[in-house]
């Protein structure tokens, strides 16, 4: 375990934890809605020995602040990120870029980091990127009936969440994302961070429908990039995945087994993807 800090934006005080060498590659991981830094699980301690991890708590997450409205957007997300890189003197134009391992909304953090400042970015691996807009303008029927679909569902959410019906919304997103059994997979601890973190859920899903990023805005990205989806993955976040891999280029899909909700990268075949081609970035 490493040690936790503060940075102090315009908007907002962001927590985050730092883990591993301050010389080694820095790797930054971005949480997915309700989940928090602690999300990355027994990955942290495999890449602490030659990385220097950044683990920040998405604002209205773990022990950043509070979202109070519905105005928060994508680019507040970046802008988050962006604090904690100054905080760590990660922004200067001498400093080695990062390498950005985003899941759900941190996908989407990560991918509009990358489209404002691709100068700081050494690699991004986008693991169950979870906006809906993102599938706009596909033609093909099934996946608009899949995003018209789920931005529905994420705008009910939302609306539930707005009017104070926060375990139904929890209930609703949470079997969305993860299934009916979701709580038999998350220890009374855990379940408890996730309704602290619930007042984040209208705000948050705003944002990521709201989001928009233009075809030929992601085929200019010339980082490497990482697509990863799985087995248990809604077919809306697998249709993003492989829609975001055909138009990025020289990017890489996967779709890997099962994702548990307990330990959501401690996925033997995730693990092995995300541990080697960082272990290759450290070489270079």
């Amino acid at each position: 375990m490493g040690s936790m800090r503060f940075a102090q934006g315009e908007m907002a005080r962001l927590s985050y934890e730092v883990d591993g060498p301050v010389d080694g590659l820095p790797v930054v991981f971005l949480h997915a809605t309700l989940g928090d830094h602690r999300t990355i699980g027994g990955l942290q301690d495999a890449l602490a020995g030659d990385c220097r991890l950044i683990l920040p708590d998405a604002r209205g997450h773990g022990a950043s602040a509070a979202l109070t409205d519905r105005s928060f957007t994508v680019t507040d997300m970046a802008n988050d990120l962006w604090v904690v890189l100054e905080a760590e003197g990660l922004d200067a134009a001498d400093a080695p870029p990062v390498v950005l391992i985003g899941h759900g909304q941190g996908a989407v953090a990560a991918l509009e980091l990358a489209r404002r400042r691709p100068d700081r970015i050494a690699g991004m691996f986008l693991i169950e990127p979870d906006a809906p807009s993102l599938l706009d303008g596909d033609t093909d029927a099934n996946v608009a009936t899949l995003r018209e679909s789920a931005r529905e569902t994420y705008r009910s959410i939302s609306e539930m969440s707005y009017k104070g019906q926060t375990q139904q919304a929890v209930d609703r997103y949470m079997g969305f994302r993860w299934g009916g059994d979701w709580r038999e997979e998350l220890s009374r601890p855990r379940q408890a961070a996730v309704r602290r973190h619930a007042a984040a859920l209208s705000p948050t899903l705003d944002a990521l429908d709201r989001f928009r990023i233009l075809p030929d805005e992601l085929r200019e990205m010339t980082l490497p990039v990482h697509v990863l989806t799985a087995g248990s993955s809604p077919p809306v976040v697998e249709a993003i995945g492989r829609r975001l891999s055909s138009t990025v280029p020289g990017s890489h899909y996967r779709q890997i087994g099962k994702v548990t909700l307990a330990t959501p990268h401690g996925s033997e075949l995730m693990f092995d993807v995300l541990r080697g081609q960082i272990a290759a970035m450290v070489e270079r």
